[in-house]
């Protein structure tokens, strides 16, 4: 693969060139600092901007163009990570080398540039059919989150460790905020979105890099340069007593959730051997220390996992169960973490976890969006390329995660108990 970076000045575009695919994908993202009101109004505009345009107000056109394109894919996406808010246009199409068409790959690369830069406003306002549209999408997929006991516990858990920390917001928003959104307020975040957000634009495939260069120059004519930089890490406190909350829910099972700060990794522990580290606790399935205590040896749950939240620097213990077993499982998962912490596992786990996360790695290099990612994180946080993490993986040892949990400190402790009236206290 060959890597190169442009300076075009407003923003970055990123090639990378490989023969591995059959495809082409291009992702042009705006990078901004979270911010808990703007989120939800940038993720209303990014649905709406790969919805219509001023050309195309329609979807059925955009979908047409789109066929005409040999069934090229576009659609929006925004993210969260850490103190990072992503919104991210992809463009995805057959390798040109494929396509007996001079002009294909001129078209393909510039049509979501022509959308962007066409958008479906009248007035100052957007349409407000396409309005509409969206605004019934989002609230759906808002309401959609009540329907899953996991999420809504992890949601309600993080909310309830700190609601004014960065890690408790959420990329949509509530229904209320988006009922407070106006067709002319999205005109004005438009401008916004251009004029104040980093950009930077990622492709890979087997692509020909000045003929990219010159087709998203000739495309993209965004002059306003901006230089500030988004520092990704979230600083969550640390509590001096351990917060407990329980919350009653509809739902027919219980959600036990356990928030821990991790403090004070260096870059490699953080990229790597935590991750080593969060497989063998409870990342790995049925392998896992917490799956085989709570589950195997004591049937205590339907469900438990734990989540790395690396640039919000936490681990989340997640279990579903029935309320009667919640004192005891909260009591094995501990026992499972000061496990991990005194080394109570064998060499064997680790060569286990680190074969299977460098096979899971390996897996990735043939997915070209994974692989995509990698670089945008390479850039963002210098996260190492999935090759190198593979080789690092390898270094990891015993006393390395012993090290790494040391640094745990339980921070917040929250029950959603199940509506069943039946179920054991």
């Amino acid at each position: 693969m060959e890597y190169k970076k442009i300076n075009c000045k407003s923003y970055n575009i990123h090639t990378i060139k490989t023969d591995k695919f059959k495809t082409v994908r291009m992702e042009i993202v705006f990078e901004r600092e979270v911010s808990k009101e703007e989120m939800p109004i940038y993720s209303f505009l990014a649905d709406a901007l790969s919805e219509t345009s001023k050309e195309m107000p329609k979807r059925k056109d955009v979908a047409i163009k789109l066929e005409e394109l040999y069934d090229a894919h576009f659609y929006s996406v925004t993210n969260k990570v850490g103190n990072l808010f992503t919104i991210s246009f992809v463009m995805e199409f057959i390798d040109p080398a494929y396509i007996n068409e001079k002009t294909y790959f001129e078209k393909a690369l510039a049509f979501p540039f022509d959308v962007l830069s066409n958008p479906n406003f009248n007035n100052q306002e957007l349409d407000i059919k396409t309005f509409n549209i969206i605004k019934k999408r989002i609230k759906e997929e808002i309401e959609s989150i009540k329907e899953s006991s996991e999420r809504l516990a992890i949601i309600n858990a993080l909310n309830a460790m700190d609601n004014s920390s960065i890690s408790s917001y959420r990329v949509l928003g509530s229904i209320d905020d988006i009922e407070k959104i106006t067709p002319s307020m999205l005109y004005d975040y438009y401008l916004k979105l251009l004029n104040e957000s980093l950009c930077d634009i990622f492709i890979i495939g087997n692509i020909d890099i000045d003929k990219c260069h010159k087709i998203i120059t000739k495309n993209y004519k965004n002059r306003i340069i901006k230089t500030n930089k988004i520092k990704l890490l979230v600083n969550n406190a640390l509590r001096k007593k351990v917060l407990c909350v329980q919350e009653k829910s509809n739902f027919l099972q219980s959600a036990l959730v356990l928030i821990y700060n991790i403090s004070n990794l260096d870059k490699k522990d953080k990229d790597i051997t935590f991750n080593v580290f969060n497989y063998i606790l409870g990342s790995g399935g049925i392998s896992s220390k917490l799956y085989k205590k709570l589950r195997v040896e004591n049937s205590l749950c339907y469900g438990v996992r734990s989540l790395y939240l690396k640039y919000d620097g936490l681990l989340i213990v997640l279990v579903t169960l029935n309320h009667s077993n919640v004192q005891k499982a909260e009591g094995l998962i501990k026992e499972a973490i000061k496990e991990m912490q005194n080394g109570s596992y064998e060499e064997d786990e680790v060569k286990d976890a680190i074969k299977n996360l460098q096979f899971s790695l390996k897996t990735s290099l043939d997915n070209n969006s994974s692989l995509l990612n990698n670089y945008i994180f390479n850039y963002y946080d210098e996260l190492p390329l999935i090759e190198k993490r593979i080789e690092l993986l390898d270094s990891v040892s015993k006393d390395d995660l012993i090290r790494c949990g040391k640094h745990l400190k339980l921070n917040t402790i929250y029950v959603q108990r199940s509506g069943d009236n039946n179920e054991g206290n």
